[in-house]
Order: C-alpha cells, then structure tokens, then sequence
C-alpha cells in the first residue's frame, strides 16, 4: 500500500546548518544536541533514544527548539516518542520568525489540521505514514516544541524522544546563494517542492530518476561541488548510466547555471528483504562560492 503524499522536502537540520537545543520548560534553554544526536534525532529508527526525561511525583516537561539557517514554510512534522498520558500530556508546538535564542521574539502558534499529536508514535513506519501536517501563519526560522508526559500524584512520569523530521520548503528570498535539486524528469525542470518518492515497489525492481542542479546565485560561481549518496540501494551516474557511482565531483557551476543531468538508480534486491519505507540522502557540499 503506498504511503501518503509527502508535505514537503525534509530539512535535513543535521546537515544543513541548523541546530537543537532541549530543556525543561520554555524559558530554560540547557543544553545542545552535538551533530551526531542531531543525526539521530533526525534518523528514522525507534529505538534510541536522544531526549528523555523520566520524574516521580511532578510534571515530566521537556521543551526543544530547533534553530533553521533561513526561514522556512513548514508543512509537517514526522515525529517518533512516547509521553505517559498522564493529566496535562501532549505535544504544543510554537514557531518564531524573528526569535535569535529561543527565547525573545514573537512566537506564533502552529496550527494542527489533524488535531492533537499523539501521545505514543513508535510504530517503525509512523514517521512516514502518520507525518502530522503542522502549518503557521507566516515561515519560520525557529521551532519550538513543549513535550509532556503530564502529572500524577505519586506516580512516574516520562518523555522519550526518538525522532523529530520537519517538511517544508524555504521560503522566497532566503539563501539567494544555494544549490537548488532540479526535476529532470518532469517538463520544464522545476525545483523539487517535496521529497524525491521512489514509490512502493515489489522486490527485484529497478527505477531510475533524473535530476538536475542548479546555482540559484545570480553573481557567484560554485566551486568544487561535492556528490554523495550512501545507500545500499541507491547508485547514481553522471554519464548517462555508463558507470554507476555513490560519490562524484563537479568542478563548477556558473551563476544560474544547471548540469548536466544526473541519472539516480534505485535497485530492491530480490526477496526476502526487510519491508517498510526508507529515507536515503543525496548530499551536495559546495567547497566554495567565488
């Protein structure tokens, strides 16, 4: 059966120049994620934790911010934890436009057309079939969510935090110097709006999809452009299949200047192969922009 509709594309926050901070209510930033937690808040596995609070006898709260590089129009949240539902349990959800630590600036609230996060998402694909969409009134550059296991006189109470994805896309005007993933495959070469999605496909198949890159810097060239995707099942090449490659090189792109296409190969070996939804990336990382 195949999943729903992705909201947007995921930032990859890891990766991309944001950051995580945690701690317990909203005026007590604490601590920040190192880029391996990150990593792994930003995972799709269901059994490390990277963010908990267990208490007796008072209020399990733990409050996370993350910090976006430019403003963002968000869509959706994929989400993995568990909160004990105790009286006052549940997931708020704020964002900020103008916030530079989390705590000044105007903070908005998110708007759930689903209605309210679950309690308990650790099924192994519900961060791909239960993305809870999650939108504001204006785009974001600061995320802010207040997670609560809620209270019970003379019991524990906890919250466990696997996994946090956000789904959008930048918003107009921000980063006018980037690298933007072109659709090949689609007329007219537009930018990606979402998630390049290989489908729900039988074991043994072979799609291919090609793609683009384009340097949305009206001045600058970008120099020394880095290509990676490690995955077991994916491959791509920049020579019309001749050789299938996970890492390359491009020397440089001029302002507003597009390569040449890039053809992806995704292979599902034959059965009997672990089921369920994947989440591969293709990295590009700019050496520099002159």
């Amino acid at each position: 059966m195949p999943y729903p509709t992705l909201p947007g594309r995921r930032f990859e926050y890891d990766a991309g120049g944001g950051s995580v901070y945690y701690g317990n209510d909203i005026n007590e930033i604490t601590t920040a994620l190192t880029t391996e937690q990150m990593a792994e808040l930003n995972n799709t596995d269901n059994t490390n934790i990277v963010i908990q609070k267990n208490v007796y006898n008072t209020t399990a709260l733990l409050t996370v911010w993350v910090f976006l590089p430019e403003k963002y129009v968000i869509a959706g949240l994929g989400m993995m934890h568990t909160l004990t539902n105790w009286s006052g349990a549940g997931v708020t959800i704020a964002g900020s436009s103008d916030s530079t630590n989390g705590l000044d600036g105007t903070w908005i609230n998110a708007t759930l057309p689903n209605g309210a996060i679950p309690k308990v998402m650790l099924d192994d694909d519900q961060w791909r079939d239960s993305i809870q969409p999650c939108t504001f009134s204006e785009a974001i550059k600061v995320l802010r969510l207040i997670y609560s296991g809620g209270y019970d006189f003379a019991d524990d109470a906890s919250v466990k935090i696997y996994a946090l994805h956000i789904y959008g896309v930048k918003a107009a005007g921000e980063v006018p110097d980037d690298i933007l993933f072109l659709d090949d495959d689609a007329s007219g070469d537009p930018e990606f709006i979402r998630d390049l999605d290989f489908g729900d496909r039988p074991e043994g198949t072979t799609v291919t999809h090609r793609i683009k890159l384009r340097n949305s810097s009206t001045t600058k060239i970008a120099n020394n452009l880095t290509l990676s995707l490690i995955d077991a099942d994916f491959t791509f090449s920049m020579d019309e299949g001749a050789t299938w490659v996970t890492g390359a090189t491009i020397t440089s792109l001029a302002p507003q200047g597009v390569s040449n296409s890039i053809l992806i190969k995704n292979t599902i070996p034959p059965p009997t192969q672990m089921l369920g939804p994947r989440a591969p990336r293709f990295e590009v990382t700019i050496g520099s922009w002159s």
